[in-house]
């Protein structure tokens, strides 16, 4: 199937081999989904004599979604053996297959043509599966369109955002399960003196106890302590433990930090180790604010500001209920910002980015614009397509404008700039890319398109 030796290829050669054995994987994992499926249609009935049944004696199970047949229970078992897996994968192959045939036929027909990756289809089918077969459908038709030119992450917001528009009811009913199954959890076991402590929280509460986190590690980095972030978090969790001794950690941070102003320092003078480890003195209660400042962006549609139900896109967390969103700023101070007109952005001359054309730009491209790329981080770079040159060398007025730029994770940026890659933002937001050797790819709002054919 495949020559081994690959010496004598060349660079566009060795990526025409990548994508045929790409092509051959994907195949042969639809064909497996095929089998699993064809599988499940040889053991949809049950193979016994007549008479009583036995405790424990086979049945007739539902795998897959409402909507798909049920499957001899011991079939996946020997399915399971044939593909060296275990049972209950086998069992978890026979859903998505039956899930994509019965209940996702768009995404099912896009994946056999070869459009689809496999595995991305099968998240898919699970992600649905609590779903009811028309809700499934109603997703099915809404994004099986993107789910070539997207990442994972994207397409699972699409689908839930999905079903929770068409669903709110369902949606509601699932965030009140979700919040039942929150927690802490501490390992019992321990590694030389260590122990693993596990937390789903919700989302708001999550975002704050890192940035408290965060803050707790800055002001002992700021305090002289030496060791790396990781190890500064860890211990900034043992400090928060005790509220008294994080009053303890920023009332000493303050004070470093208001010496150093004191003395107009631009960095931060470490302390002594009397200032580090003080006398003893009384616990009393300092008037300081022990709150972490978190931002939390919060994007609604029209419908759900006027109506209070709809799906909300919250950034770093994902598709939410407006009513979720409401009760989880219930207790916050909310700061609304006025709606940004996408297409009265002003450019400026300058190499700095106004506030007001960066957000815009975020707002218009919320994922890096790499092709295939899968962050959303607000930190991404803000890179000039067209590489910005001072107008004092000859450079044009307006450079820095909205259709000028997109965001790139630092590695991508540094790929853009340093590794030979060509672009163009043909049109506010749209990208087209040249790779190293020849490849052409478009990047939009819908994701990654790859050109049939690459230019000459």
């Amino acid at each position: 199937m495949f020559d081994s030796d690959l010496s004598s290829l060349d660079p566009a050669g060795t990526l025409a081999e990548v994508e045929r054995a790409r092509a051959v994987s994907a195949a042969a994992e639809v064909q497996i989904l095929r089998a699993a499926a064809h599988w499940a249609d040889l053991h949809a009935v049950l193979d016994r004599a007549p008479g009583p049944v036995l405790p424990g004696a086979e049945r007739l199970v539902g795998l897959g979604g409402a909507g798909t047949p049920p499957v001899a229970e011991f079939a996946v078992a020997e399915l399971g053996v044939e593909l060296a897996t275990s049972t209950y994968a086998a069992g978890l192959l026979v859903a998505d297959a039956l899930d994509l045939r019965h209940r996702l036929p768009r995404l099912w027909a896009r994946t056999e043509a070869g459009e689809v990756k496999p595995w991305m289809a099968r998240k898919a089918a699970q992600t649905t599966r609590q779903l009811s077969q028309d809700l499934a459908a109603a997703v099915d038709a809404a994004v099986a369109a993107y789910a070539d030119q997207v990442s994972w992450g994207r397409l699972e917001a699409m689908i839930l955002a999905t079903g929770k528009r068409l669903d709110p009811a369902g949606a509601a009913a699932a965030e009140r399960q979700e919040r039942t199954e929150l927690g802490v959890w501490l390992n019992p076991s321990s590694v030389h003196g260590t122990k693993t402590l596990f937390a789903r929280l919700e989302a708001p509460d999550a975002i704050r106890f890192d940035a408290a986190v965060a803050r707790a590690a800055d002001a002992l980095e700021a305090l002289g302590d030496t060791r790396g972030d990781d190890q500064r978090r860890a211990a900034a969790v043992g400090v928060l433990a005790d509220p008294q001794d994080a009053l303890d950690l920023y009332t000493a941070h303050l004070a470093v930090e208001t010496n150093n102003a004191d003395n107009g320092d631009s960095e931060a003078t470490a302390p002594t180790d009397a200032e580090l480890s003080p006398a003893p003195r009384p616990r009393q209660r300092r008037d300081i604010d022990t709150g972490p400042q978190v931002t939390l962006y919060v994007h609604l549609s029209e419908e759900a500001i006027r109506t209070g139900v709809g799906v909300a896109r919250v950034e770093d967390v994902g598709p939410a209920t407006a009513g979720l969103v409401r009760d989880w700023l219930a207790h916050a101070n909310v700061t609304v910002r006025p709606v940004i007109d996408l297409n009265q952005m002003a450019p400026v001359d300058a190499y700095e980015i106004p506030t007001r054309i960066a957000e815009a730009v975020r707002l218009r491209s919320p994922v890096d614009c790499f092709p295939y790329a899968t962050s959303t981080r607000r930190g991404l770079d803000l890179d000039h397509t067209q590489p910005y040159r001072s107008p004092d060398d000859g450079g044009p007025p307006g450079q820095t404008r909205q259709d000028n730029l997109a965001p790139l994770t630092r590695t991508h940026h540094r790929v853009k700039t340093h590794g030979h890659w060509q672009v163009r933002q043909v049109y506010d937001g749209v990208l087209v890319w040249r790779s190293p050797h020849g490849r052409h790819y478009l990047v939009d709002h819908t994701g990654t398109t790859r050109a049939q054919t690459a230019a000459a």
